[in-house]
């Protein structure tokens, strides 16, 4: 709630002399205005300025004053060692000659004392509630004067300004704006979760249009703030202090029946500080109230299970309790606040779809939101919306953000999150005066103060009660007494010359105290009858009921508790409303890169060198076998092709070394690039030690229990790590396994203990094993040897053969010369001069490690194997591989093609041409594409080639 200014006072003729409040920034000129006398500086150094003021008016004449003044600054040039400003303040002398007592005090602690003094005016008069009731001054001065006009909610509306003008003529002596724009804030319900002012015409509007003025808008008091703030204020409940001109009386405190602190919230900012307390809902108030009630060593959070979080007046989403548990145990955290938001399909057949945004978080205006994202779009920072309407009316807030065809709405609707104020942070800074003091509070403190403050209340409230019971049965006593000695009381009357002999006569006969006799004196004789009395006997005995009740309320504290309770219920049962702000408990709202960025599929190029890049998989159209290729780009001197792999923007991808260290990073953190472009240094995106190089990439989605990284190093050396081994890496890498000396690693691939693998040298030889026959080791491990190589035979490649699509391995090695050798799946190998076969995977035998092999190809002169796949595993209807390969060469040239339009020949074939090499060097890399995961792109692809 915005805090009123206050007036500075105007100074009585005995105050002039007097300082006033000032900073510490106050110039040397300042404070010669500020001197009550004629100053005349010496003609010395500066060190002699002294600053001149009076405690009290010297009773001088000005001209005496002003000689000694002078004679007194020529005679006290004196300063203190740290050559602070030394004021000399003068008092009242008897003396002839006029001199006065010399006071010395330092500037700075004058300073300090009065502007502390200032800036508690404005914490208590003017910017932080008090934790009792939980209101401002001015907005307990608003309630109390619309009470004393009798704007009670069942009454006619009155006029803002008739409100406003009571306000200002006799408790709030300030601008009239600031009373005005203070009654408006709590008619608004999207400010408060609970208005205590009925509002009728323009109150303003959630997009920050003003109201009209006082003169046109009327208001008058909600039921809820009857009941739950004035409904005992009568009752003695609260101090009343004298107003401003100490013409009549104002309540300190308002006697709250709930904690209006946390019902409404509030904010305000003080001199040194401020308050932002988040509204509540009723219902959940109550109920944790009761609890701290019935068990004060309650932590905060079993609190919490009866008031999860806040509960904002424009409803939104709340992300995550962390903040609100820090914010409830300390009086500060932070909130995190969403939107809320639906996604609506608007064309079935284009499939094109629209964000409709229904809640905003709380203090946000939907005018300014609405133009914020029209800029984004306009200057391009927010991709994917092609039209914005705001389609809110009086049943509730509707805008609509539609979106461009293709778009993913999380997407677009994670970036409005991200770069507009659909999601905001909401401080909580728990801040208001308790005992006269700013405090800082977490919730259970609040509650306590205000259990505390109620407990005095309901006791003020039951002494004034039984007081009154008790003078009133003392009365009726007495009249009692009275009617039965009526004749006797009419002979005294009759006799008596005067009503004070009257009265003085009835205390002696009947041992009456006076206000006995006076009520006995005041009954008209129309109340002498039977009835009358019996009515006065009822009425004592009711009143001896009431007195013991409330005396036993009194007794004991539990019993005041008790009644605290159950008044708060009722408000409860008559004013609960249900909870708007919906708590999501999934993540804590903070948006990452991550989360603005779509899941799309990419491909990732690595060169011999460490240059990296990312493309988009249509970059590469497909091509018939033989032909020469499309280059993936260009590269640098005597730069060639390492690997190339298919995965997603949001895989974590593992970059293995050739020295056994695993590093790892985004995969959208890769930047794209065109098929031309050279790429990015790895250098640039993880921390490589020098002469380092990344030797194989591996794309993980998920850091599954059940999954592996099988490793291969250049001399044959394999092992199994769990993958969740690597799911933290730090930015300087981890070690993946030891290398023997002139070692390096190679090959990891992915696997589960049922799939198979499958290994090649260079030379040809070919190796099937089970994958749970590797040993499962640790990170800082070697392995075991995986192939007998014969001299100068290097390992070449390898590759997985998942159980799944291979269900019967065992049956095959039993018959491994069946006729369905023309079946899949196959061994697809691709040589380092361009050629390559498929090989049933029938045709071998499963075998341990630590052999020779089996041979799978038989090479030319001064050829090599550079890569072997497993495929034939995703089959089109005629029972062909739907599988594409694609080849990378030495210079950089790409050639993609169809795994079926590669022959299928026997282990000492030579194999078929599978890219020209005339001009690009051998083979460096091949990777195998699935055409369904692609087929979009190749549909576009095969459009424009």
């Amino acid at each position: 709630m915005n805090p009123t200014p206050t007036p500075t006072p105007t100074p009585t003729p005995t105050q002039t002399p007097n300082l006033m409040a000032f900073s510490s920034a106050l110039k040397l000129s300042s404070l010669l205005r500020l001197s009550p006398f004629p100053l005349r500086l010496p003609r010395t150094s500066p060190d002699h300025l002294r600053f001149l003021s009076s405690r009290r008016p010297v009773k001088t004449t000005p001209v005496q004053a002003h000689a000694r003044r002078r004679d007194d600054v020529a005679a006290s040039a004196l300063q203190d060692g740290n050559g602070s400003v030394i004021g000399v303040k003068d008092s009242n002398n008897n003396s002839n000659d006029g001199g006065g007592r010399v006071v010395l005090t330092e500037l700075h602690k004058e300073a300090t004392e009065a502007y502390m003094a200032y800036a508690m005016s404005v914490l208590l008069g003017r910017a932080l509630p008090d934790v009792r009731d939980g209101l401002k001054p001015v907005h307990r001065r608003i309630l109390f004067a619309m009470h004393e006009l009798g704007l009670s909610s069942k009454k006619p509306f009155k006029k803002c300004a008739r409100v406003v003008g009571e306000v200002l003529g006799k408790f709030h002596p300030h601008g009239d704006n600031a009373v005005y724009d203070s009654l408006v804030r709590m008619a608004q319900d999207f400010s408060l979760r609970c208005p205590l002012i009925q509002g009728h015409g323009n109150f303003g509007s959630i997009d920050a249009d003003p109201p009209a003025a006082m003169r046109y808008t009327e208001c008058k008091l909600e039921e809820l703030a009857e009941a739950m703030l004035l409904a005992d204020i009568e009752q003695d409940t609260v101090d009343f202090v004298p107003n401003f001109d100490n013409s009549q009386k104002e309540p300190s405190l308002l006697p709250a029946r709930l904690p209006t602190l946390l019902l409404n919230g509030s904010s305000g900012i003080a001199v040194g500080m401020a308050t932002n307390i988040p509204p509540h809902n009723l219902g959940e108030l109550v109920d944790v109230l009761c609890v701290l009630i019935h068990n004060p060593e309650a932590t905060v959070q079993e609190l919490l299970e009866y008031m999860p979080g806040p509960d904002f007046p424009t409803g939104g989403l709340l992300m995550g309790n962390l903040g609100i548990l820090e914010a409830y145990r300390t009086g500060r955290g932070r909130v995190v606040v969403r939107g809320k938001t639906d996604i609506e399909l608007l064309d079935s057949k284009t499939k094109r779809t629209a964000i409709i945004i229904k809640e905003i978080p709380y203090q946000t205006n939907k005018a300014t939101l609405v133009e914020k994202i029209a800029e984004l779009v306009e200057s391009k920072s927010l991709d994917g919306i092609s039209d914005i309407r705001d389609e809110s009316d009086r049943t509730g807030m509707r805008v609509v953000i539609e979106l461009k065809r293709g778009s993913d709405p999380l997407i677009v609707l994670n970036n409005l999150y991200r770069l507009t104020s659909l999601q905001s942070t909401f401080s909580c800074n728990m801040v208001g005066i308790l005992n006269g003091q700013p405090k800082q509070m977490g919730l259970k403190e609040l509650l306590q103060a205000f259990i505390d403050f109620r407990c005095s209340v309901v006791e003020r409230r039951a002494r004034h009660k039984l007081s009154h019971a008790q003078e009133r049965r003392h009365i009726v006593e007495g009249i009692l007494i009275g009617f039965g000695n009526l004749d006797g009381v009419i002979r005294i009357i009759r006799e008596s010359s005067s009503n004070s002999i009257a009265s003085a006569s009835l205390r002696n006969e009947f041992n009456l105290s006076e206000k006995q006799a006076e009520a006995l004196l005041d009954i008209s004789l129309r109340r002498l009858t039977l009835r009358e009395s019996g009515n006065f006997e009822a009425e004592s005995k009711s009143l001896t009921e009431q007195i013991s009740k409330l005396e036993e309320l009194l007794s004991s504290r539990k019993n005041i508790l008790e009644l605290i309770e159950q008044e708060a219920i009722e408000l409860k049962n008559k004013f609960a409303s249900p909870r708007r702000s919906v708590l999501e408990d999934t993540d804590d709202g903070q948006l990452e890169d991550i989360d603005v960025i779509p899941n799309e599929e990419m491909l990732l190029a690595l060169s011999e060198k460490g240059y990296l890049k990312r493309m988009k998989p249509s970059t590469f159209n497909l091509q018939n076998r033989g032909t020469i290729g499309k280059s993936v780009g260009k590269l640098r001197v005597n730069d060639s092709m390492s690997d190339f792999l298919v995965c997603r923007a949001h895989d974590h991808v593992l970059y293995f070394s050739d020295k056994g260290i695993v590093y790892s990073a985004r995969a959208y953190k890769i930047p794209e690039c065109s098929r031309t472009a050279a790429g990015t240094p790895l250098v640039q995106i993880l921390s490589l030690s020098d002469g380092e190089r990344i030797t194989s990439i591996i794309p993980v989605s998920e850091f599954a229990e059940e999954q592996f990284l099988l490793m291969l190093t250049m001399q044959g050396y394999i092992k199994r790590v769990p993958l969740n081994s690597f799911s933290s890496i730090r930015s300087t890498g981890i070690i993946a396994i030891q290398l023997v000396p002139g070692d390096e690693l190679k090959w990891v691939r992915l696997c589960t203990n049922d799939d198979f693998v499958a290994m090649a040298s260079h030379n040809g030889m070919v190796i099937l094993s089970l994958c749970s026959k590797i040993r499962t080791l640790g990170r800082n491990t070697r392995g075991a040897v995986a192939m007998r190589l014969k001299e100068g035979d290097r390992m070449a490649s390898v590759d997985i053969i998942p159980a799944a699509l291979w269900n019967n391995l065992e049956t095959v090695s039993k018959f491994p010369h069946s006729s369905a050798k023309g079946s899949g799946p196959w061994l697809l190998f691709i040589s380092e001069s361009g050629f390559g076969k498929r090989v049933p995977l029938s045709s071998f035998r499963m075998s341990p490690l630590n052999r020779v092999g089996l041979i799978g190809y038989k090479f030319a002169a001064e050829d090599r194997l550079a890569a072997v796949f497993v495929v034939g595993f995703s089959l089109e209807e005629d029972g062909e591989s739907d599988e594409q390969v694609v080849l990378v060469s030495q210079s950089g040239t790409v050639n993609r093609i169809k795994v079926r339009d590669i022959s299928i020949q026997s282990r000492y074939a030579r194999g078929v041409i599978l890219m020209r090499l005339d001009h690009t060097g051998k083979i460096q890399s091949a990777s195998l594409i699935s055409a369904t995961d692609c087929e979009a792109e190749e549909v576009l692809a095969i459009a424009q080639g």
